[in-house]
């Protein structure tokens, strides 16, 4: 009977502690890291026969967040860089960002993103409770290069890279919406765990993540 009393009073405890959640007010800030597992579809246009594609990868978020209502936060971020790549052999041959292409060998081509930025709004649920849902919208700036490490004759744009060698053989830059959406639980005053899921658009290529971050408000 006291085990049964003593299981009642730490759940009625644990199951309160969620609850005390402090509002956000205008002129709040918060802070939020998290890990994304993101797809990038930049090379899936050489898939085909022979061919090995590698789209994803994980990435750090880092965002900046002032609250101009207790619902609505402007936000500022980094997301650091990211690699995916395709392994080529004899024969293959198309098109790759407008751009014909043939091999003879072997070759790897990698796009690999620098640091990406982001603006953006961020509205979220009102609490009643410790879960709560939002989403955001805002402008990603990323900056992309393209390179081929060939055993043999990559040839790109009519220029022929030839031999074992690794060559960039295109860099764009540019700004593309992104948009975002996710469920976040509270953990005491002023602290949360979030689930989210973001997608946008780098050189064309549809890009999307899922992941976990910690937020930190004050």
């Amino acid at each position: 009977m006291k085990n049964k009393l003593g299981c009642i009073l730490i759940l009625s405890i644990v199951s309160t502690l969620p609850f005390a959640v402090a509002a956000a007010e205008p002129g709040d800030a918060s802070l939020t890291l998290g890990m994304t597992k993101i797809t990038d579809k930049a090379l899936d246009v050489l898939a085909g026969t022979g061919v090995t594609i590698d789209d994803s990868d994980t990435v750090t978020i880092i965002t900046a967040g002032f609250y101009v209502s207790p619902n609505l936060a402007l936000e500022a971020g980094i997301i650091t860089g990211a690699e995916v790549s395709a392994s080529l052999s004899t024969g293959d041959s198309g098109t790759l960002y407008g751009n014909t292409y043939s091999l003879s060998g072997t070759a790897t081509v990698k796009a690999e993103s620098d640091p990406s930025y982001l603006w953006g709004v961020k509205y979220s649920s009102p609490e009643s409770g410790p879960f709560s849902v939002y989403g955001k919208a805002g402008i990603l700036f990323w900056d992309v290069d393209y390179t081929a490490t060939v055993s043999g004759t990559f040839t790109y744009a009519g220029t022929a890279y030839s031999l074992s060698s690794s060559t960039k053989f295109r860099s764009a830059d540019g700004s593309d919406p992104y948009l975002g959406m996710g469920m976040s639980y509270a953990i005491g005053k002023d602290n949360s765990i979030n689930f989210d899921y973001i997608s946008s658009e780098v050189d064309d290529a549809d890009i999307s993540g899922y992941g976990f971050s910690w937020v930190r408000n004050f």
